[in-house]
């Protein structure tokens, strides 16, 4: 049985296009198909090629912006002519940016780079946590004290993400992407990842700081005597 491939670059035609975008690495989609599966959280980015009438392309960044609650994910959008005054009304419906059809791939590629660094920021450097807590992004490791766990990429994003929200739930859509999960992994990918964390975390007592809310996602769980201002008696 063939089952086709998904991928998290989605490409979006509108009818007043005249011609579609050259870039390879992405997945032809009708735009109700983009808007379901940027809901399920297994694409991050669309390519959404227009002509210079843009009315059914902000039409569809309209019902994006309040699918996602007012933050959209990553929205290319391909005109031919990105000097147009329509270029304009795209960037104000929400595309993060406008391109020429006839872009090199390279400069598509890039694009992509940067918005995924904004949706999806990757760990660097020191993360404090508390006293005594901290994150090292290079050796992808959880410094406890003078104790250390050192943790494979995928999970070290996972805690990385979590963590530097505070005690913000974040989705297993916002998740799938900061582990850079490809789209056509199990749906259970996530909840599988976070036992796996949690079991980790559990030598050192820490366990409990990874918390489910249910119907919402995932958070880490800040230690209130950590957080709480001393006070006298």
């Amino acid at each position: 049985m063939n089952t086709t491939v998904k991928h998290s670059v989605l490409s979006v035609r509108f009818s007043s296009a005249s011609a579609d975008c050259d870039y390879a690495n992405r997945q032809p989609v009708t735009p109700q198909d983009a808007l379901s599966r940027l809901h399920d959280g297994d694409a991050w980015a669309v390519l959404a090629v227009s002509g210079h009438d843009t009315a059914e392309l902000t039409t569809w960044l309209m019902r994006l912006r309040q699918q996602s609650g007012g933050r959209l994910p990553g929205v290319v959008a391909f005109l031919p002519d990105p000097a147009n005054p329509s270029a304009l009304a795209a960037l104000q419906a929400g595309a993060d940016a406008v391109l020429s059809l006839d872009s090199p791939s390279e400069l598509v590629r890039a694009q992509l780079g940067r918005l995924h660094e904004r949706v999806a920021p990757q760990p660097g450097g020191w993360l404090q946590l508390e006293p005594g807590l901290a994150l090292e992004a290079e050796a992808r490791c959880l410094h406890i004290g003078e104790h250390k766990i050192e943790f494979p990429q995928q999970l070290f994003r996972l805690l990385w993400a979590l963590a530097a929200r505070g005690e913000h739930v974040l989705s297993p859509q916002a998740l799938r992407l900061a582990m850079d999960i490809p789209a056509r992994a199990q749906a259970d990918t996530v909840h599988t990842a976070v036992g796996k964390l949690r079991r980790a975390l559990r030598t050192h007592g820490l366990h409990e700081r990874l918390q489910t809310v249910h119907g919402f996602g995932y958070r880490w769980r800040l230690n209130p005597a950590a957080t709480t201002a001393p006070h006298d008696d």
